[in-house]
């Protein structure tokens, strides 16, 4: 049986050059002092879109959801799931953790999820490594000696080593009531003969949702097991081969089923205990399945050098040279978070748990899960479809698997659970998204339908847990959500409630403004549906009935059609993570509309001038008159400028962003990534283009970073980008040209893209104020008369 070689934190090896050995897994894993949120990122070893991510929970980390705090020097377990970059807490499933304590009572604690004080071992940040797929550190267990932990990851398996000190017993502890929210269910099997721990946890209520999933490991480790045994509560039961509970009847959130089990080694002539782990949504049986089907060994070494290789074809979908080092490092670091979700969630043979509490199969396909919606549908979805196609096809399939099995599309659906999570109805806008940047191979009708079956109708999930759109009879028959059906107004704790409640009426009418702005142009493109196209497109037009005349903001307006009096366009509800000076600039798909309601060009230009002055609000905050682009609603915003005739200001805008608002340090994100959205935004900012109108394939045109890039468009085309004097202090475009001719609007549609275009920038230290300012020269507006394109390549 194959032992592991190599020790922690080995310098890199051959295959961790190129595009992976320029990652940063530690980015974004501490808030910063100006974030709106912080990036909640973890450093875990993960493959693209694995269903596995093992690596460290640190304690306390109760600051930041990613399970990871850089702040804190304590380990609490390696946990084989995370979430990347949202603002709530979830999976952190199976925490494990090599101890030099012998166990003589439960190391569990009356109540707490966590294990006690005395199994949590200390670490100093100059001995960890974290790179792409691989993830080691050096843990002082409070003994003479260290021990040394490393790991890495396939798409549904994890592999560790540990290298203990000289003892005849060192042990393994495996906490399967350790999730990151509390578990109602937890057990574990230990079969000697066969050197494996198996188990299972249901948790869930991610955000103070209601579904929960059931997740399932097998785990085998590389050498007999000298002794072992399992906890139960408070109760220690060594030579036991199972455990298991249930959550104890409280109104405490924190009370947690709590079993696990240890496993002990003699460690005088061997010091190396190597485990691999594999994990299933569907069944212990599948996770066995799936370590057959990618574990081949005890080998960290070498799989990691196989995933370095895996991450290395993956982003070098996107590649960039020239320029400073660190802004290469921080490109390919957005890039690698960009690509860490969503999940996979189906098994090695394809099996997986629906939505409906079924087993089902994918076939040819993989079914993904935990899609934010309301987050990536604005440039994430773009990026993928962009770069990956059969990825892009996938998400839109899952999200259409989801749909037919509980009645309705997703809003932002984590494992096989629907959630209500943030506002608005962004699985519309993610399939058009998806299609109009190259990712077209699904049921177009299917999809259709299924976006007119929640955007037409109340839509409810079978078990009634899940509303598509809440306030959807008053909007339909307003133009928009009214305030009074804001339960925020009624009960200041009531963001998540039943699911009939309103969230934010006016952010949620904005939402359903945009989705319904998507749902016209997939009708017009894939199906032909002109009155489709019409009905959508006049109810797209619904954000202006709360554009205030005597404010000029969008606010909130109650059903007899009043504005509120003496309304805080600041600190006034109505509004989801931001406020109405935030949300007036989010109208993404009619600039020309909202210039026009605010006054004229010149005056909306002096209000965005005003309104970009601070980039990131206040200390990131919400209340603030301010942009906060580390939070996905003001994300549209600096390329605006492209329809005001300025786009100069665009160019430096966007580049101040990227320069001043994102690193690789520990806190060098502007806000939570939300699964991969802020990343995806910097990867298109530093390639000089953005996908300003969700559902289009329209990119507003900034300003390259970087002097060469070449992105790989579909499966067959390479878009070469070239910037010459591209650097820090040349962000403005001198001049253009696509093929040797020049070009110069400020936005390109998607499908000129896919005619191996070249973009030939020249940038200066000055703005060229003619370049793309003409009339002639503006991108599309979409107002409730444009009229429906012909094909995806129509603007």
């Amino acid at each position: 049986m194959g032992l592991v070689l190599v020790a922690s934190n080995v310098s890199p090896d051959k295959s961790h050059a190129g595009p992976a050995g320029l990652v940063r897994p530690l980015a974004g894993t501490q808030p910063g002092p100006r974030t709106f949120g912080g990036g909640h990122l973890y450093p875990a070893a993960a493959m693209p879109f694995g269903m596995v991510q093992f690596g460290p929970d640190t304690s306390p980390s109760d600051r930041h959801t990613g399970g990871y705090d850089h702040r804190d020097h304590h380990v609490k377990g390696f946990s084989v799931t995370h979430l990347s970059g949202a603002g709530c807490s979830l999976y952190e499933d199976f925490p494990i953790i090599p101890t030099v304590h012998r166990l003589t009572g439960s190391p569990a604690p009356h109540g707490s999820a966590g294990l006690s004080a005395r199994y949590r071992p200390g670490f100093v940040h100059a001995d960890e490594t974290a790179r792409p797929g691989y993830y080691s550190v050096r843990l002082d267990p409070g003994s003479r000696d260290p021990i040394d932990a490393e790991m890495t990851a396939t798409t549904r398996t994890g592999l560790a080593h540990f290298r203990f000190p000289r003892s005849r017993h060192f042990s393994v502890l495996i906490n399967a009531g350790g999730s990151a929210r509390a578990d109602d269910h937890a057990d574990v099997q230990v079969d000697a003969t066969r050197r494996e721990v198996t188990g299972s946890a249901s948790s869930g209520y991610f955000c103070a949702q209601r579904p929960r999933y059931r997740i399932y490991f097998a785990a085998r480790f590389s050498r007999p097991l000298t002794r072992f045994g399992t906890w139960y509560r408070q109760r220690l039961q060594p030579g036991s081969t199972a455990a298991t509970d249930d959550k104890r009847p409280s109104t405490d959130p924190t009370h947690t089923a709590q079993v696990g089990a240890y496993i002990s080694f003699d460690t005088r002539r061997n010091r190396s205990v190597a485990m691999k782990i594999g994990v299933s949504f569907v069944s212990v049986a599948g996770a066995r399945r799936n370590l057959a089907a990618e574990a081949h060994g005890f080998d960290v070494a070498r799989e990691a050098a196989a995933g370095a290789r895996t991450w290395n074809r993956m982003l070098g979908r996107a590649r960039v040279a020239g320029g400073k080092r660190r802004n290469r490092r921080t490109f390919y670091t957005a890039l690698y978070r960009a690509f860490l979700a969503p999940r996979t969630f189906d098994d090695a043979d394809g099996r997986y748990s629906g939505m409906d509490g079924r087993v089902h199969r994918a076939g040819k396909r993989t079914q993904y899960a935990d899609i934010s919606g309301w987050d990536i549908y604005r440039s994430q979805i773009q990026l993928l479809s962009l770069l990956d196609p059969a990825v892009g096809n996938d998400i839109v399939r899952s999200l259409l698997a989801d749909a037919a099995q509980s009645g309705c599309l997703p809003r932002w659906s984590y494992a096989n659970g629907q959630s209500m999570t943030m506002v608005g109805d962004p699985a519309d806008a993610i399939i058009a998204g998806a299609a109009a940047f190259g990712a077209e191979r699904f049921d177009h009708r299917a999809a259709l339908a299924a976006m007119l079956r929640g955007a037409g109708g109340e839509c409810r999930s079978a078990d009634g847990g899940y509303l598509e759109r809440q306030g959807l009879g008053a909007y339909l028959r307003l133009g928009y959500v009214p305030f009074g059906l804001d339960t925020r107004q009624r009960n200041s704790n009531s963001i998540y409630g039943h699911p009939d409640d309103v969230w934010a009426s006016a952010a949620t009418t904005l939402e359903y403004v945009s989705a319904d702005f998507a749902i016209a142009q997939f009708a017009a493109r894939e199906a032909g549906d002109r009155a489709t196209y019409r009905d959508y497109m006049r109810r797209s037009a619904g954000w202006r009935l709360l554009f205030n005349p005597h404010s000029r903001h969008i606010e909130p307006r109650r059903a007899n059609g009043s504005f509120l009096r003496h309304y805080d366009n600041i600190g006034g509800g109505g509004f989801a993570e931001g406020n109405s000076e935030q949300y007036t600039w989010m109208v993404p798909h009619d600039p020309a509309g909202l210039f026009g309601q605010l006054g004229n060009r010149t005056t909306a230009s002096r209000r965005l001038d005003r309104f970009l002055r601070k980039l990131n609000g206040s200390h990131g905050a919400t209340h603030t008159d301010h942009a906060l682009l580390g939070n996905e609603p003001n994300l549209n915003v600096p390329w605006l400028y492209d329809w005001l005739r300025q786009p100069w200001k665009t160019q430096a805008t966007v580049r101040r962003a990227l320069l001043r608002l994102y690193s690789t340090a520990p806190a060098g994100y502007p806000g939570n990534d939300d699964l991969g959205e802020l990343s995806s935004w910097y990867v298109f900012g530093a390639l000089g283009l953005y996908p300003e109108i969700p559902g289009s394939g329209v990119l507003a045109i900034g300003s390259p970073l970087f002097p060469h890039a070449s992105v790989l468009v579909g499966e067959k085309h390479r878009l070469r980008i070239e910037a010459a004097g591209a650097s820090a202090q040349h962000p403005y475009i001198r001049g253009l040209r696509i093929h040797g001719r020049p070009y110069d609007r400020p936005w390109i549609n998607y499908c000129a893209l896919t005619r191996d275009p070249e973009l030939d920038f020249t940038l200066a230290g000055r703005p060229n104020r003619r370049w793309g300012s003409g009339e002639s020269a503006l991108p599309p507006s979409y107002g409730p008369g444009h009229r429906a394109p012909r094909n995806a390549c129509a603007p």
